[in-house]
């Protein structure tokens, strides 16, 4: 074993500088800057607790689903939400690909607040993060302290990150906070070759992995690959197989600690399915020049603008034009000798290559897809802009630093003299003056782009209000267990949030992932499926055929549907044959309840001897019966859950514990634990210590 558990000897040029006791207070101050700017950026708005209060600009409802899906395990149920019973006819939230229940920056401010203030918490947190993460990346990089805070600022308020949350995408922004953290820990990690290291930089990874942001971790991958193949250049050839060695070390922890996230994935990937078809054209890539361009125009109509080989939609990256026009100081950095050459050349290949990524409709990243199809199925690549922010402004502060000291070094012999009537004179080097300019040029140009960003991104706006009475009334006029078709042929968005809030199962909800199983059930030979028993929708939508109007909520009508079969109902078995409809004269509907995300129970007798129970949530591996609190068999019926009954009255009490989630968390949990004692307690260093080579 390589890894080494004392205090480095480093020797690389592109060693870090380590913290010292001296500097702590000088970093405390510049981390509270930072904080105190998250504030009035964004602090004001996001922790303003109150549940009515949520930005509908984009996507904010539907991501608010699964924070109030935790929400009511949490809180309500005192449970994990492994399964969640309220989109359509229920998914698996421990493989959901969107899932961020075990990121730690969005579940625990929901223990505290609830679904929809712990997401305004953890999304101010989350900004907060992002300063941070860049501004620790900046240090160990080898920023000096004005750059470096100019790179964490900036990078806090870009409009990437300002994006995000404009169209509501949650998840995505919670992680990609964490990148200039994985960035700054890898590469000090590839440095140090210590435990404590390896470990901070498997968490940082972790956060990235556990807020589900669907190509995050390709992301994150193919980006530390490139620090990587950097670092690996930049060091004598017999220390590279150490630095091989301590990467792998990385990939090992950084996969135990997130097996809780990954191994449920197996079962999702064989059993769903995304409803967005693969972008075969990359809709949203650029040449590099006109990607270069995002980041500086602000216009109001460049976030839909269709211009420049661009699909219409989502462009708004804008951090100012000096980051982009620092580019050009570049070459006269690399034209002398410095020290801050090979720290500048890693941040400056970071940023290129994920730029080229981003222009993957061209060459050399076109010729990688299509040699890897699978890629293809990601949509957005523009989102790699927001990625590409953190190295850019380390390479952009890089420049622009070098400029700064050659601009200090020629006027060093130069003096401001000053000599009041009658006084004696006062002699000033000309250095301060240009130090001044350079202060006062970079707080000018990123407060144009806090000007700009801040209310591009937050608005202060509210839940939709009737949702919530209209759902209230229809619990009270029907207490029992049904789906709801909200919005008729379409989906009420805006209705989500008091759908999930008031537990009611919303089987038109469908967020770009489905069961495969609901394909086959929906299909003609299929015997049933589950219908919504209450529609509620406008005049403009189409109405089940035999719906009965029940009321009209100012222009919102609801519709009663006769034709659904109950939630959970006793058959013949004989009755579910194919190509044979099931019909309500045909079954015999039982009480049923959600129990919490994880579970639901059925009450009842069958009516005639031979009958089995059919209950509508989808079947999936994980889900296991109790009767009467004795294990039973599950026997699932055309893709749903359903059981052979026995005679008389009977509790069937059907729960959702995946072997996969055990392992999964097991293997996260020991290597947590493992984390702590070896890399923390010294019992644990010295004996692996030891093992060192």
């Amino acid at each position: 074993m390589t890894i080494n558990t004392d205090t480095p000897t480093v020797t690389s040029p592109l060693s870090p500088r380590l913290f010292t006791p001296s500097r702590l207070t000088g970093f405390a101050m510049e981390w509270l800057l930072i904080i105190v700017l998250a504030y009035f950026y964004c602090g004001k708005l996001l922790l303003n607790i109150d549940a009515a209060k949520l930005q509908q600009t984009g996507e904010h409802n539907e991501s608010a689903t699964l924070p109030l899906l935790a929400e009511i395990g949490l809180w309500r149920y005192g449970e994990i939400p492994l399964w969640n019973p309220y989109m359509l006819t229920g998914f698996p939230h421990v493989g959901d690909f969107v899932n961020h229940f075990w990121n730690p920056i969005s579940t625990i401010p929901i223990m505290l607040w609830g679904g929809i203030n712990g997401m305004k918490v953890s999304i101010f947190l989350s900004f907060i993060i992002a300063g941070l993460g860049q501004w620790l990346f900046g240090y160990v990089i080898g920023l000096r302290r004005t750059f470096r805070l100019w790179s964490a600022i900036l990078f806090m308020i870009s409009g990437g990150l300002a994006l995000l949350w404009r169209v509501g995408w949650y998840e995505l922004l919670v992680g990609a906070a964490w990148f200039p953290w994985c960035f700054a820990l890898y590469w000090r990690t590839l440095q140090r070759h210590t435990l404590t290291s390896v470990f901070l930089c498997s968490i940082a990874i972790f956060m990235v992995i556990s807020t589900g942001g669907g190509y995050y971790p390709i992301y994150l991958f193919v980006s530390l690959a490139v620090l990587t193949g950097v670092a690996l250049l930049l060091v004598k050839s017999h220390e590279r197989i150490r630095q091989i060695r301590t990467a792998a070390f990385i990939v090992i922890f950084s996969a135990a600690l997130s097996a809780v996230v990954i191994i449920p994935y197996l079962d999702a990937y064989k059993n769903t399915a995304r409803d967005a078809a693969p972008d075969a054209v990359q809709y949203f890539s650029q040449p590099i020049q006109y990607g270069l361009i995002n980041y500086v125009v602000h216009t109001p109509d460049w976030f839909r603008a269709n211009v420049l080989g661009t699909a219409s939609g989502w462009n708004w990256f804008y951090i100012g034009w000096l980051p982009i026009a620092a580019l050009a100081f570049v070459p006269l950095a690399f034209s002398r000798p410095f020290r801050k050459r090979w720290s500048m050349l890693a941040s400056g290949i970071l940023f290129l290559v994920l730029l080229m990524w981003f222009a993957n409709r061209f060459s050399p990243f076109k010729q990688i897809y299509d040699w890897i199809p699978f890629l293809y199925t990601f949509r957005f690549p523009n989102r790699l802009l927001i990625i590409a922010t953190s190295p850019l402004l380390i390479f952009s502060a890089q420049a622009l630093e070098y400029t700064y000291r050659l601009s200090k070094a020629a006027v060093k012999n130069f003096k401001l003299v000053y000599t009041p009537t009658g006084k004696s004179t006062n002699i000033l080097s000309a250095h301060y003056l240009v130090t001044l300019l350079w202060i006062v040029g970079l707080i000018t140009t990123t407060k144009a782009v806090y000007d700009v960003n801040k209310p591009f991104a937050f608005v202060d706006q509210n839940l939709n209000t009737k949702s919530f009475a209209v759902l209230n009334w229809l619990k009270s006029y029907d207490p029992s267990l049904y789906y709801v078709n909200i919005g008729g042929g379409v989906i009420y968005w805006d209705w989500t949030p008091a759908a999930y809030t008031l537990e009611v199962p919303m089987i038109n909800f469908q967020y770009n992932r489905r069961l495969l199983s609901q394909d086959r059930q929906r299909s003609d030979p299929s015997p049933f499926f589950a219908r919504a028993k209450y529609q509620i929708s406008l005049p403009d939508q189409p109405v089940p055929e035999n719906a009965q109007q029940l009321r009209e909520f100012e222009g919102v009508f609801v519709w009663y549907v006769p034709d659904a079969l109950p939630y959970a109902f006793s058959v013949k078995p004989t009755l579910i044959q194919e190509y044979s409809k099931l019909t309500t004269d045909q079954v015999t509907a039982l009480r049923a309840r959600i129990n919490g995300p994880n579970q639901v129970i059925v009450k009842g007798a069958p009516k005639q001897e031979g009958e089995v129970l059919v209950v509508l949530m989808s079947n999936y591996p994980g889900w296991k019966l109790l009767i009467d609190g004795k294990p039973a068999q599950v026997t699932p019926y055309n893709g749903y859950l359903g059981s052979k009954m026995l005679a008389g009255e009977h509790t069937y009490t059907f729960y959702f514990l995946p072997t996969q989630f055990i392992v999964g968390a097991a293997i996260s949990v020991i290597t947590f634990m493992l984390m702590i004692i070896i890399g923390f307690a010294a019992p644990g260093r010295a004996a692996l210590s030891r093992f060192r080579k």
